[in-house]
């Protein structure tokens, strides 16, 4: 497949995990309880946010022509967001202190924890496979720099 091909498989990956993400969002902040709040509750909301802005960027990123720059961008949102799911959400101390912090607190908040249990694991596919679609891209940079190195043009490759 070309660059081009498999930036646009890229894309649609991001996009999938940006929707995915968004719902895990939706989790975290809009389908918490309303009343007494968690501290955790907002650190929650802060990260999903700012893993929101960096998917954003990602989107962003593959709605660039084809090349290393936007490749470069993307990559680097994906692995923040990769770092965020893993740090903030999946962990086993971050998985712990949730359902600590619910325990006790009545039905609504345990519900809520388990929403966002659920959100969580809904991200790993996507993010898995837009981490694959980016190496991928990175593979076809490859072979079009050493087709350019051999001499051979962008315009033979395709």
């Amino acid at each position: 497949m070309t660059l081009a091909g498999e930036f646009a498989l890229l894309g649609k990956e991001i996009r999938r995990l940006a929707e995915v993400w968004r719902e895990l969002g939706v989790s975290v902040v809009t389908d918490r309880p309303a009343g007494v709040g968690l501290a955790l509750a907002d650190h929650l909301a802060e990260a999903v946010t700012d893993g929101s802005a960096d998917l954003v960027l990602a989107v962003r990123a593959i709605e660039a022509r084809p090349g290393a720059g936007p490749l470069h961008a993307a990559a680097t949102a994906l692995l923040r967001t990769r770092r965020r799911l893993d740090d903030e959400f999946s962990a086993y101390t971050p998985v712990s202190e949730l359902m600590r912090a619910v325990r006790g607190r009545g039905a609504e908040w345990r519900g809520w924890a388990q929403s966002v249990r659920h959100g969580v694991d809904r991200c790993a596919e996507p993010l898995a496979d837009a981490e694959t679609a980016m190496l991928r891209c990175w593979r076809e940079v490859g072979e079009v720099a050493e087709l350019d190195k051999c001499g051979a043009s962008d315009d033979e490759q395709r």
